[in-house]
């Protein structure tokens, strides 16, 4: 960050913006007491807690000066919320996609991880290490999950072309969309981080897409915990 004249001021707001090409922001959503409390949510629709709506705000306010073309959102309640608190600004409708929903963790959705890791030790650390080809049970495998994403992706991509594009979604998809845009395959998502309310921002120019920042959380200031688990 640079300070000027009493103001912080984002080193990518201060990137201009060719018209021709398209600027991409991946939101995460904001803090739920899930988030808070290391416990899977996946598709169950959470919601955020007093944190996760400060964040939605503060990130609302670094992206005030903008212009959006479009922004999208999971259908879950603690992206939906995000979404709309960062639309605000803008008189901008949040347009719901499923292809950015959560992935399904089936039955270990509403369990705290150290409860997943007493009873499913191997899968859990399968999906630590090798998470390529992991199903989770009853629920979906990051092969389905990683195709929607992308395809959802690549969609809004062909029709948009140009301008500003905000997704607002989650930590898996957008994981997944990260290391699509890296030129990446779904097993490097355990190399990415991505925190609640960091930004990361694409150039997208045809079919090339360069990283700008990659999990900027250096707008929320105290609200960003200085030492983050990647949960």
């Amino acid at each position: 960050m640079n300070q000027q004249a009493g103001q912080t001021i984002y080193r990518w707001k201060l990137i201009e913006v060719d018209t021709m090409v398209m600027e991409l922001i991946l939101v995460r959503h904001g803090e739920t007491d899930f988030n808070r409390d290391s416990v899977f949510r996946g598709q169950m629709d959470v919601r955020l807690n007093a944190t996760g709506i400060a964040m939605a705000d503060a990130t609302a306010e670094a992206l005030k000066d903008k212009v959006f073309e479009a922004i999208y959102s999971s259908p879950l309640k603690r992206a939906v919320v995000t979404a709309r608190r960062i639309a605000a600004p803008h008189e901008i409708e949040v347009r719901s996609n499923f292809d950015f929903i959560d992935i399904s963790y089936g039955v270990w959705q509403g369990l705290p991880e150290t409860e997943v890791k007493a009873k499913w030790p191997g899968l859990y650390e399968k999906w630590l290490s090798k998470p390529t080809w992991v199903r989770f049970p009853g629920g979906e495998s990051t092969r389905h999950c990683w195709r929607r994403v992308v395809s959802g992706l690549r969609e809004i991509i062909f029709q948009h072309g140009t301008g500003t594009i905000v997704i607002v979604s989650h930590r898996v998809p957008i994981k997944f969309m990260t290391a699509y845009l890296l030129g990446k395959k779904r097993g490097y998502i355990n190399e990415i981080k991505h925190d609640p309310c960091a930004m990361s921002i694409f150039r997208v120019d045809d079919r090339k897409y360069a990283p700008v920042v990659l999990n900027d959380s250096s707008h929320l200031g105290g609200l960003s915990r200085a030492e983050k688990k990647d949960f």
